[in-house]
């Protein structure tokens, strides 16, 4: 066993590269086809994306927003902006715009890895392997929801922050990261303050940084925020939209606080209830019997690993980088106390739960080798078990989830030139979808668009230019779940939906 660890040392950045090409090439492959589909959330943040690269506004007409108003009640805005690269070359598609997950899914990876390298670099190499065969991470990685960026810049912020150890300077870096994951998804705002805290206290006190590039830094951090403070507080109180500079506060129909934030200890307990069965019950948010990170063995290496940590916490063992962590674990923790529990709005506890993981993993390969050994050939089996069933049982089950088929089925319709075209509503905001496949020009939606209501948290679009939605299918040109179809002459059929004539 000792042959294989100095093996492994002697051969560190081999292996580290092997492994994150393997996380970049799991992560980015065939992103147009696994997953199938498209979420709406997705839809809705590609089509902003690509109308303010294209003509500087959203489809409701915000020019350069700090929150996207979405369907109503707001849509994170960081995700758009990173997105704008990978759009601006390829286009806007499924594939695109999911390639900005799947490359910072990626940078993830390489942050994990060395800030777990300055821990020992036997450490390094067994988290950057839990890491990128996470069932969790994995998927996250491969689909355009906004939130799952949170992680992300919450991981670098702390990257930043310990290196600050060397180079204080870092600490401006870490702030500024840390202040644009409050653009990633709101729930930053409930975990942050706790967390920067008590990073602070421990900063100040063991003298790291000094107090006036303290005071820089937190200055750092309110001038990026105030722009997303001023506007969640404007909504919150009730005011019209603003103008900042060039940025637009806007004003949302409702604020998401009301349905998704509260406290209450009852959601910690529903949070020990979702690690313990690692499932909200949502087929997008868990991947089937794999889990978050591989079910219940999974689940014992994390609690082998915060027991080591904390014991070692208590004999001032640890690191500032394990202390990070477990700051963002235990602040992450106080945040759920708030939070309507499901898996992307605690997703900033999972990060924390995978470093555990691989904690608990380096130590049965330290104390005894021949069984860690054993539990790492196990976790690559599991690791290939995951991908196949990703490209095939899940990939068919998320199918009609995310509406498999239906962009496809509105580009052929439109070379059909109809003069109308009714959309199916047995879909989740199918007018979305309309706007991703013909990218229609924003101007054109918000003239002729009918919301049934207009003041709603989610608004319901009864038209917009000569598409139609909701209701009973009319004569003419429709698109209805394949299972609808019989009524019409079916012309073209694309995955779960067909393009159909009505008589």
């Amino acid at each position: 066993m000792k042959k294989v660890s100095d093996f492994c040392l002697r051969h560190e950045a081999a292996l580290a590269a092997a492994l994150l090409l393997l996380g970049l090439l799991l992560r980015t492959l065939g992103l147009g086809r696994f997953p199938p589909g498209l979420n709406q959330d997705e839809a809705s943040i590609g089509y902003d994306a690509w109308s303010l690269l294209v003509s500087g506004m959203d489809r409701n007409g915000d020019r350069w927003p700090v929150l996207f108003t979405s369907w109503g009640s707001g849509q994170n805005v960081l995700y758009a902006y990173l997105s704008f690269p990978f759009l601006k070359l390829l286009g806007l598609s499924a594939a695109s715009l999911r390639l900005c997950a799947g490359f910072w899914g990626s940078v993830c990876l390489l942050a994990f890895w060395r800030l777990a390298r300055r821990v020992s670099r036997g450490f390094g190499l067994a988290a950057l392997t839990g890491l990128t065969l996470n069932p969790w991470h994995l998927t996250v990685s491969r689909w355009a929801l906004e939130s799952n960026l949170l992680p992300v810049f919450l991981l670098l912020g702390v990257w930043a922050l310990a290196a600050a150890a060397e180079k204080p300077k870092w600490l401006l870096l870490a702030a500024a990261l840390f202040a644009l994951s409050l653009y990633a998804y709101g729930t930053a705002f409930l975990l942050l303050p706790v967390f920067l805290l008590l990073c602070s206290i421990r900063l100040l006190r063991k003298k790291t940084v000094r107090f006036p590039l303290w005071l820089a830094s937190l200055g750092v951090f309110v001038l990026i925020a105030l722009p997303l403070a001023l506007c969640q507080l404007r909504n919150a109180l009730g005011l019209p939209e603003m103008k900042l500079l060039w940025m637009t506060l806007p004003r949302l129909t409702e604020t998401r606080q009301a349905a998704t934030v509260s406290f209450s200890p009852e959601h910690l307990r529903e949070l020990l209830r979702l690690l313990w069965t690692q499932s909200d019950g949502l087929i997008w948010n868990s991947c089937g019997r794999f889990g978050l990170f591989y079910g219940l063995p999974g689940l014992l290496f994390v609690l082998a690993g915060l027991a080591e940590s904390l014991y070692r916490c208590f004999r001032s063992e640890l690191r500032n980088e394990e202390r990070w962590m477990l700051y963002l674990l235990l602040s992450g923790m106080l945040a759920a106390l708030f939070i309507n529990i499901n898996v992307n709005r605690v997703n900033f506890l999972f990060l924390p739960l995978v470093w555990l993981q691989a904690r608990g993993l380096y130590l049965c390969v330290r104390l005894f080798p021949r069984v860690g050994a054993v539990c790492f050939a196990v976790l690559v089996c599991a690791a290939v078990f995951l991908i196949r069933f990703y490209v095939t049982d899940y990939a068919d089950a998320l199918g009609p989830a995310f509406y498999d088929g239906l962009t496809q089925a509105i580009a052929y319709a439109e070379t059909l030139e109809p003069e109308t075209l009714w959309v199916t509503g047995d879909v989740n905001m199918p007018y979305i979808y309309v706007l991703f496949t013909e990218k229609t020009p924003a101007e054109t939606f918000q003239n002729t668009v009918r919301y049934w209501n207009p003041d709603g948290a989610f608004r319901w679009v009864l038209s917009f230019d000569r598409y139609r939605f909701y209701g009973e299918p009319p004569a003419g040109l429709c698109i209805l779940p394949v299972d609808e179809a019989e009524t019409g002459r079916i012309l073209q059929q694309f995955g779960g939906y067909a393009v159909v004539e009505n008589p």
